[in-house]
C-alpha cells in the first residue's frame, strides 16, 4: 500500500522565525576593560505558526523579501529556524527553481530514472509512468539528448514532470510555475490538482494573483515575516492587490507631487476637478488597470468662454512621449459659466507605466486654466517579451458630466 494512504500527512509549523545577521554594530563598553561588540539582525520569519493538512494546495503571497520563500526552505528542510518548531509527517519534495537540480551531462530519460531512484521508486515503477512523464514535458526526440542542449523552457517542462508523475507526498514549488506556454500552464494546473485529490499536500509560492486562484483552496499573504491574512485564494489575493495598490499609490504622489501639482488659472478660469475613476468606484484613484474601462472626470469655471474655446486632453510618459491627445469644443458642456467634460478610456490600453495626465482650456493658442496629476498603468497578466507602450492605439471620447 502507498505509504501516503497509511499516514496523515500533515505540516505544523509552531512560532517559526528565522533571523539573518546584517552585520555588526559599533563596539561598546558594558564596563571599564570589558568591550563588546553587538550584532545587528533582521527577522525574515517573526513568529509564524501554520498547520496544513492532506489535499491542501496552500498559495503564499506577498512582496519581495517578505519571508515566504526563507518559510519554504525551513519546511523543506533546506535551513533550520533560529527558534520555534516544524514538525512534517510525509516526504517533501521542493521545487526552488525548476531545472535546477538536473544534471546537464545526462539524457533528460536519465535524468528521470536517476531522480526516481533519489526519491525511492523503483526501476519498474518509474518504467511504467516514463511514458506519460515524455508526453507532458512534450520532450519527444530530445528525451534522449543531453539536458545541456535544452533551452530553459525544456528543462523547466521536464523537472516539473519528473516530480508532478513520480507523485511527491508533500510538494513545495517557489515562483517555478512560468514554465512554457498557457497550454503547458494548464496542464500543470491539472496535474497539481489531480496530486492533491490523492491526498497530498501542494505549496505555491508565486507573484502570479491568477495562478493562486487557479491552483489553490487556501492562501496565506505574508509581510515582514509574519501572516497577515489566512483564507481562501480570492479572499487573500483581493485584499493583498488592494493593500499593495494603496501602498503604491501613496508612494507615486509622494515621488511626483511637485509635477502632480501643477496648476494653471487665469482671469477667473480654474480646473475645479480632476478625477480619475474606475471599476465603479466613487474613490479617486491614482493607479489604474489595463484592459478596463476609464472615467476621466473635469469640471472647469470657464465665465468667458466663446465657442472656439477647447478642452484639451493629453496622456504623456514620464520620458516626454505623448501617447494620447483629444480636444473637443465647449459649446456642448458649458452651463453658467461651468464646463463639465468627462473623457472615457473604453478601456485603458496604455502599457504598464507612469503618465502625466493633463487637462487644459484653451481659447486658440491662449491657455486659460491648466492642470495635471500623475498616475500609474499596471496589468495583473503582464505580456512576455518586453513592456509595450500601447496594447493598440489609444483613444478618448468626451461626453457631457453631470452633477456638482
Amino acid at each position: 500500500m502507498d505509504r501516503s494512504l497509511k499516514m496523515s500527512l500533515s505540516i505544523q509549523v509552531e512560532n517559526l522565525r528565522k533571523n539573518y545577521k546584517l552585520g555588526k554594530l559599533e563596539p561598546r563598553l558594558e564596563s571599564p576593560g570589558d568591550e563588546t561588540e553587538a550584532v545587528q539582525e533582521k527577522a525574515a520569519v517573526d513568529g509564524v505558526s501554520l498547520k496544513i493538512g492532506m489535499g491542501e494546495r496552500l498559495g503564499i503571497v506577498g512582496r519581495n523579501g517578505a519571508g515566504k520563500s526563507t518559510l519554504l526552505h525551513m519546511i523543506a528542510g533546506l535551513s533550520s529556524p533560529t527558534s520555534g518548531s516544524i514538525t512534517v509527517n510525509g516526504k517533501v519534495t521542493a521545487i526552488m527553481t525548476l531545472g535546477l537540480g538536473l544534471r546537464e551531462h545526462a539524457s533528460g530519460r536519465e535524468n528521470v530514472y536517476i531522480d526516481g531512484e533519489v526519491q525511492g521508486k523503483t526501476k519498474a515503477e518509474i518504467d511504467a509512468v516514463i511514458g506519460e512523464i515524455i508526453d507532458f514535458a512534450e520532450l519527444g526526440e530530445f528525451i534522449d539528448f543531453p539536458v545541456r542542449t535544452y533551452s530553459t523552457g525544456m528543462k523547466s517542462r521536464l523537472a516539473f514532470a519528473m516530480i508532478s508523475y513520480l507523485e511527491p507526498e508533500i510538494l513545495i514549488i517557489d515562483e517555478a510555475l512560468s514554465a512554457g506556454d498557457a497550454k503547458f500552464s494548464q496542464k500543470a494546473t491539472a496535474k497539481i490538482r489531480e496530486i492533491c485529490a490523492k491526498g497530498k499536500i501542494v505549496i505555491i509560492v508565486s507573484h502570479s494573483m491568477s495562478a493562486i486562484n487557479d491552483m489553490c483552496n487556501r492562501c496565506l499573504w505574508i509581510d515582514q515575516g509574519r501572516i497577515v491574512m489566512d483564507g481562501t485564494p480570492k479572499e487573500v489575493c483581493d485584499a493583498y492587490i488592494d493593500a499593495v495598490r494603496g501602498e503604491d499609490e501613496a508612494r507615486l504622489l509622494e515621488r511626483f507631487k511637485s509635477q502632480a501639482l501643477e496648476r494653471v488659472a487665469t482671469s477667473g478660469w480654474d480646473i475645479e476637478t480632476l478625477a480619475l475613476r474606475q471599476g465603479g468606484t466613487a474613490a479617486e484613484r491614482v493607479l489604474i488597470e489595463a484592459g478596463e474601462d476609464l472615467a476621466i472626470r473635469t469640471k472647469i469655471l470657464a465665465p468667458h468662454a466663446a465657442a472656439e474655446t477647447v478642452v484639451g486632453l493629453s496622456v504623456t510618459r514620464l520620458d516626454g512621449l505623448v501617447v494620447l491627445q483629444e480636444d473637443t469644443r465647449v459649446d456642448a458642456y458649458r452651463e453658467n459659466g461651468v464646463v463639465r467634460v468627462q473623457f472615457g478610456m473604453l478601456p485603458v490600453v496604455l502599457g504598464q507605466g507612469v503618465y502625466r495626465l493633463e487637462i487644459s482650456a484653451r481659447e486658440g493658442v491662449t491657455v486659460r486654466a491648466r492642470r495635471s496629476m500623475i498616475f500609474e498603468v499596471y496589468t495583473q497578466t503582464p505580456p512576455s517579451g518586453g513592456k509595450p507602450l500601447l496594447l493598440y492605439p489609444a483613444q478618448a471620447s468626451a461626453s457631457t458630466l453631470s452633477g456638482n
